[in-house]
């Protein structure tokens, strides 16, 4: 079965709780306390603001994405969260997943952002190895100190303005 992206639903909280516990230099950079409740993951990962995915392998989950399709002050989109299994860290996983996600649901949008937290070393590398460039510090919701990345897909570039 070839990989998939399917919606996130309240019966996939255990999934996401293991892949935060599977992740725990993550967990400690963006400073949260994890167990969440579901009270909080309904919140992150069901609201109407957001889309949410599992990348599924067959019966293997090997990420989750939560991604804002358009920013209401910028107007382009946001990559919020895009977290997999560490046990697949550094094999062209993540490159692969990116890819197949960024053909089935970003390829129209002309502008993408992200913010990465500045000690998340591993996440800048990776960003960047797909062509995403730092554009500026910004604050996280949480009022965490970031640093914003910026994929242009066209040459469309008045939504940097």
């Amino acid at each position: 079965m070839p990989l998939q992206f399917v919606p996130v639903t309240k019966k996939d909280f255990p999934i996401i709780q293991s892949i935060f516990a599977e992740n725990p230099h993550y967990v400690q950079l963006e400073d949260r306390i994890y167990l969440l409740s579901d009270d909080e993951l309904e919140e992150e990962f069901l609201n109407a603001d957001t889309i949410s995915l599992l990348c599924i392998d067959g019966d293997d989950v090997l990420a989750l994405i939560d991604y804002l399709p358009e920013h209401p002050t910028d107007h382009s989109t946001w990559i919020g969260l895009f977290i997999m299994s560490e046990r697949l860290h550094r094999q062209g996983i993540g490159s692969m997943i990116y890819r197949m996600f960024h053909e089935q649901y970003l390829q129209d949008c002309p502008v993408i952002r992200l913010a990465v937290l500045p000690e998340n070393v591993s996440g800048r590398r990776y960003w960047e190895h797909l062509d995403f460039r730092f554009e500026r510090q910004g604050v996280s919701d949480c009022h965490q100190p970031v640093e914003v990345f910026l994929k242009i897909n066209s040459s469309d570039d008045r939504m940097l303005k």
